[in-house]
């Protein structure tokens, strides 16, 4: 009798689930609303991965509004230990390694100024219109014009920040275009050969590369004397740093458990259900390296990194496991000497996460009579897709936090249906009316 009860109560939970591409507690993402969202996108690409994204995003919007009216403190501790989890960790590691090794790193303007002229190593800067599998032709034909208009903009004496205010790569923009210190060959082909033909204060003409069209530019001396010394020593000190690991993991006995490279592929797949995994990856003398670390990690890659990762060889998976558990030996043992982090950097976290919070309480209209309000969810769904909103991910672990904190699925199903419906829609085939949020 078992047997047939189990089939009934699946086969019930399907049935119910008919027609949702995604559900949080009560709220509804219908395959008909998900698919008039993909329409409103075009151009994208009508594929599982990119609409499945999609879908998650709306389930973590939909948990926020939910929890947030349910009274959850989505800016008290626990929420940003969560958001803060990984910039802590990093906080931590890089104020070990200057008390271990920062005396080592005497380095002066005048060096500085040497290495920078013979340009062995040099600081890149960029603007970027972004292009995608996704982009229409008639879309990279405006791109790689208007990529040509800031470059016609830059020779005719403009100024490159006025040219970088229009970049699309949002993490560098902030910082003037500058995307770090590279020697020859640790760029991507075309930017490489682009960055290290210029001289000092010269912009190259517009490149392609994956991510779309940039143009090149390389900072003078005076412009950037002070951070191209301090992006040197930490270089350096990164470099003497890796040394000293490698002699730490031999003196500690460093070993990858049996099969973690299998786990560690097995965990590229869904590193949410390994979080609270104690399983063992690696160990060293005084220390574990344990799955739900890894997967925490894991959180902060993006999908085409996963996926390269669950097709990667053993010798790759090791090398990742390895760098993981050298920064979790240099993490407990600066834990175990009772090392806390500064409190401007305490208060720099927390500002960040309520920033992060004030956006998402103005998108999602938290602070409302009617909150939550399904209706300001499907209003920021459609500002992002029809591209009237920049797109913007909560931090990957406090996603997770809000998640697990309410009953939520995205059915592949439904997925799969929503986008037989768009590709109908969009052909004159379907009907375009829908609800849900």
């Amino acid at each position: 009798m078992l047997l047939p009860i189990l089939v009934c109560i699946a086969g019930c939970g399907e049935f119910a689930d008919r027609g949702v591409a995604a559900r949080v507690g009560d709220w509804t993402l219908t395959e008909e609303r998900l698919a008039e969202l993909i329409v409103l996108a075009q151009p994208f690409p009508l594929d599982s991965v990119p609409v499945q994204q999609l879908a998650d995003h709306w389930v973590s919007a939909a948990a926020l509004s939910l929890q947030s009216a349910a009274g959850d403190s989505l800016a008290g501790s626990e929420a940003l230990a969560e958001a803060a989890w990984l910039e802590r960790r990093e906080a931590v590691i890089d104020a070990d390694r200057e008390a271990r090794l920062g005396s080592e790193m005497a380095l002066d303007a005048a060096a500085a100024g040497e290495i920078f002229a013979d340009g062995r190593l040099r600081l890149v800067a960029h603007t970027l219109r972004r292009v995608g599998p996704e982009t229409s032709s008639s879309e990279r034909l405006l791109q790689q014009r208007t990529a040509e208009r800031l470059l016609t903009t830059l020779v005719e004496g403009g100024s490159w920040d006025e040219v970088v205010d229009e970049s699309e790569d949002a993490a560098s923009r902030s910082a003037g275009g500058l995307l770090g210190l590279f020697a020859r060959g640790e760029l991507p082909t075309t930017l490489d050969r682009a960055a290290f033909q210029l001289e000092p204060g010269q912009v190259s003409s517009v490149v392609q590369s994956a991510q779309g069209f940039h143009i090149v530019y390389r900072p003078r001396f005076t412009e950037i004397g002070t951070l191209y010394l301090e992006q040197l020593r930490q270089r350096f000190l990164a470099e003497s740093d890796a040394a000293a690991n490698r002699q730490e993991l031999t003196s500690r006995g460093f070993d990858v458990a049996p099969a973690a490279d299998v786990v560690l592929g097995r965990m590229a797949g869904d590193p949410a259900e390994w979080l609270e995994s104690a399983q063992p990856l690696a160990n060293w003398e005084g220390g574990i390296l344990t799955g739900g670390v890894v997967a925490r990690y894991l959180h902060f890659l993006p999908p085409e990194s996963l996926a390269e990762l669950a097709g990667a060889d053993e010798d790759a998976r090791i090398q990742l496991i390895t760098e993981l558990a050298t920064r979790e030996l240099r993490y407990g043992d600066a834990m175990e000497r009772g090392e806390a982090l500064s409190p401007s950097l305490e208060e720099g976290f927390a500002a960040a996460h309520a920033d992060e919070i004030e956006y998402w309480t103005g998108v999602l209209e938290l602070d409302a009579a009617d909150a939550p309000s399904r209706s300001a969810l499907a209003r920021h769904m459609e500002l992002l897709v029809s591209r009237q909103l920049d797109a913007r991910s909560m931090p990957p672990l406090f996603e997770q936090w809000l998640r697990g904190r309410i009953d939520h699925t995205v059915r592949p199903r439904g997925v799969l249906a929503a986008i037989v419906l768009a590709r109908g829609m969009l052909s004159g085939a379907g009907g375009t009316g829908g609800s849900g949020s």
